[in-house]
């Protein structure tokens, strides 16, 4: 869970600090694929937080069962 997590954040991450960048487009279509590559930067980072804190909470939730039975 948490490789799985760690390679999201690095392409997330690959995603924000390099944009990929067409030579043949106009500066609207360059811009437009920047806010869209940093979007999914952003987007992937943030589920992946969601992830780990998801399973930090149900690891919680597993530990706490077999302490009251």
């Amino acid at each position: 869970m948490i490789i799985i997590a760690i390679l999201f954040i690095s392409v997330g991450l690959m995603f924000l600090v390099y944009p990929h960048k067409v030579t043949d487009a106009s500066e609207k279509q360059i811009t437009e694929q920047l806010i869209m590559s940093r979007w999914v930067g952003g987007s992937l980072i943030a589920l992946s937080c969601l992830f780990l804190i998801m399973g930090t909470i149900q690891l919680f939730d597993q530990a706490s069962h077999h302490i009251g039975h």
